[in-house]
This record gives C-alpha cells, structure tokens and sequence, in this order.
C-alpha cells in the first residue's frame, strides 16, 4: 500500500469513527429528551432539529474532512 493509499484510509477510518460517535452521542440526547420532557409541539422540533444538526455535521464531514 502507497503513502497516498494510506492517507486515504486514514482519513476514511477518522471520519468513520466521527460520524459513529456523533450518531452515539445523537441517541444519548434523543434518550435524554425522552425522559425529561413531556410530549409537546416543542419537544418535537427539538428533535427534528437535533436529526438536522447531526446530518449538517456528517456533510460538513463529507465536504471539508475532519480536524
């Protein structure tokens, strides 16, 4: 395997385990929400845009690389 070959899987191996922490810590928030918030119009939204938030981060991932 090449140097560039290696970057490569590198880069692929960082943002696989970014994006599975960032779905862990996305279930650990929807967890949290569930059991402390009564079912309402709100709390609906604030996990529509809690789904939002973790997709923007995998295509800013996908787009800019991870640091």
């Amino acid at each position: 395997m090449g140097l560039e070959d290696e970057a490569k899987a590198y880069a692929l191996s960082k943002k696989k385990l970014f994006n599975e922490e960032l779905r862990d810590l996305q279930l650990t928030m929807i967890k949290y929400i569930n059991a402390n918030l009564y079912d309402s119009h709100e709390k609906d939204n604030a996990l529509r845009q809690l789904h939002s938030s973790v997709l923007w981060a995998e295509e800013a991932a996908e787009l800019h690389g991870i640091k």
